[in-house]
């Protein structure tokens, strides 16, 4: 089996994250454990939920790369 040139990071996007673990799941996840922003910041929750799904799927990856 040939190997596929590249980073996983470079043909996988947040994209299949969001159709696999809806928005609106993770609002309600965020709403359920109180961890809702309480003003605004850099960073929403839901992004940063989606963030730590990414890292965990990239793990050998640096936290730069999985942010790209």
């Amino acid at each position: 089996m040939a190997e596929v040139a590249g980073r996983l990071t470079d043909r996988v996007g947040l994209g299949v994250l969001t159709r696999v673990v809806s928005r609106d799941l993770v609002d309600e996840v965020v709403a359920q454990t109180g961890r809702r922003e309480q003003r605004q910041r850099l960073l929403p929750a839901r992004v940063v939920v989606y963030f730590v799904l990414a890292m965990t799927l990239f793990f050998d990856d640096a936290y730069e790369e999985v942010m790209r």
